[in-house]
Formats: C-alpha cells, structure tokens, sequence
C-alpha cells in the first residue's frame, strides 16, 4: 500500500497490534460503531460534531525493509516572538494573582514544502520514527496532519484504564540537573497530581513513582498510572474527563480556564487539532494518543507546533528556547533538515 497515492487516510501505532492504516472512503459518525473498527479524530476543544471515524477497510503495515524517500525541501519562517511574549506575560499575571498554577501556551512555526514533494510523504518518515513512539496520521485530499508523539492519553481496555503523566523537559546531557529542577519536578506533579484526583473517584488507582523517560533526544519525567474502574464507562466518558491534562492544559481546569486557553492558543494561531485526542477502537480496545510531535498541512503550507507548561517559576528565555529544542525534536524525529 503507497500512502502517497492514498487521497484519504488514518493511521497509528497499536501498543499490541503494530502499524494499523484505515483506509477510505470514511463514514464520520457522532457515536462509535456497534462492531468493527474506527479512529477516534478530534478538535483540542472535543468540539467535532463527528469525531469517529470509520474506514472501508483496515490494513496492518510493516515497516521493515522501507526505504525513507529523499527529504522534503521545506522553506520554514522564523517565528517573532512578539506574540508568546504577550501572551506568556499574561499568563504569568494569572498565575502571580493565583487565577492559575499552570497554563500551556503552544506557537507553531509555519513552512512551505516545495512542490516537487507532496506533504504526504511526511507519514512515511513519521512511520520510520524511534520504536519508543507512536505515530498518527489523518489526512484527505488537500489537508491533514501527522505526528509521532510519546504520549498516551489513556489505553481503555474493560474497567481496566492506564494513562501516563509526561511533562518536564530537559536535553539528555543536562539529565543531572534535570533529576534536581525544581521548576520541571513541581510541572510533572501539577499533571501527576491532576490525573490522579480525577481518577480516584472512579475506582482503585495505582501510580508509579516519578522517572526519567529517555526519548533519545528529549528526556521527561513520567508517571504511570492504572485504573481500576469501579463502572464500565465509553471512550468518550474517559476522554471528557482527562483531555485535556494540565500537560497540555490549565490548572485548575474549569470552564473559565480553558476558554482562557482556547483564547491563547487562537491568538498564537495554534492549529486546532494540536494537542487534541487520537485513538483507534475495536472490539472494546480503546488506545488514545496525545496529538503532540505533529506537522500540519493544506496544500503545501504547512505548520509544526510545540507547546511548553508555565508555572511560577518560569522565565520568557527559558520557555521560548523550550519551545524551539522542542521543534527541533520534531524535525529530526521526522528525518527533516
């Protein structure tokens, strides 16, 4: 199957089932199919009338023996940071007056693929990625987008529901520092925290202790946590109440906050899909991912966006440098120059 010539397509990366391509034409629909397998393809704010996606035809890929085609000729624009400026001062006044612990303000950097590459060609390299991440891709005729991203939002399978807390950043050379940061080991435990709130009320919960994750070219402290559910609940039930986690999210998460958010993000002309859940269902197997690492695109434009958490302690340098070891990362996880 060449996923250049495929006008319309979904793909991820199963934890147990490997590289899964649906293939179109898609039936999108407000409620999950009764049997069968559908992609779960929404907005960051949830608010897609008909986030399932259903293919005419589920394919398992492979990987092995694929050769990566040549690099993309991608003109990037540096971006001004003008705008974050404003916007991460208004967020550090909200957090000084106590209105917020936390906030994630993300900034894409926009591009122009040269037209003798078509951007699909961008989930073939997404495909030949670190085994230690998960690739997705959607995408139609004229747009779509694709990331690789390192985190879960939750994998639902029964009353059974792990999920993860991945926040704090640091280069793998500084991971000495890193261990000892106080600013990055209070923004894992806000996330850490919040999760675990919301999901002890709904049964019995096991978490881990906070680690290192080492993706190679970024480490983060991870937490894991499981459920034990004390009620069988839908996808979308779980997905209302951990999307979005303070990783990506504000603290504390009320209807206020988020509009806040929802607001910042606009106005960094954030794309609407960054950040946002993606999962594959069938047979009662729910996994969703956390739509970061991704590259967007209609037509030939394209966009790569990265987000980095606020908290008090945080200063306009240190996020905006963030923001860009975090673009990088996306780059070279793609095989771009």
């Amino acid at each position: 199957m060449d996923i250049k010539t495929l006008t319309s397509g979904a793909l991820i990366k199963h934890p147990s089932r490997g590289l899964l391509l649906g293939t179109g034409p898609f039936r999108e629909s407000a409620e999950p199919p009764d049997s069968g397998p559908a992609f779960y393809i929404d907005t960051f704010r949830l608010d897609d009338p008909r986030p399932w996606k259903i293919p005419a035809a589920l394919l398992s890929l492979s990987t092995e023996g694929s050769p990566l085609p040549p690099a993309p000729e991608i003109r990037w624009m540096e971006p001004s940071p003008d705008a974050y400026a404003q916007v991460f001062a208004e967020m550090m006044e909200q957090i000084a007056t106590g209105q917020l612990v936390k906030s994630v303000p993300a900034m894409p950097q926009f591009g122009e693929m040269q037209p003798q590459h078509t951007p699909r060609e961008l989930i073939l390299r997404a495909v030949s990625s670190s085994p230690s991440h998960y690739p997705y891709a959607w995408w139609t005729e004229r747009e779509g987008f694709c990331g690789i991203t390192p985190e879960t939002l939750f994998h639902q399978q029964g009353r059974r529901l792990e999920t993860m807390a991945l926040a704090g950043t640091a280069r793998p050379e500084d991971e000495g520092v890193f261990i000892n940061d106080d600013k990055e080991i209070r923004e894992h435990e806000i996330v850490a925290g919040s999760i675990l709130s919301r999901l002890s009320p709904c049964g019995s919960v096991t978490r881990t202790a906070r680690s290192v994750l080492n993706l190679g070219t970024l480490i983060h402290f991870v937490t894991y946590l499981i459920l034990e559910s004390d009620e069988q609940h839908t996808p979308a039930h779980w997905i209302r109440l951990l999307h979005p986690t303070p990783a990506l999210g504000s603290q504390p998460r009320t209807e206020k906050t988020l509009a806040q958010l929802d607001n910042w993000r606009s106005r960094l002309r954030c794309p609407l899909r960054f950040g946002a859940p993606f999962g594959f269902l069938e047979n009662g197997d729910f996994f969703c991912l956390v739509g970061i690492r991704s590259l967007y695109w209609q037509g030939q434009k394209l966009s790569l966006c990265a987000g980095g958490g606020v908290v008090a302690s945080s200063t306009l340098t240190h996020e905006w440098r963030e923001l860009k070891l975090k673009r990088d990362t996306v780059r070279r996880s793609f095989h771009l120059p």
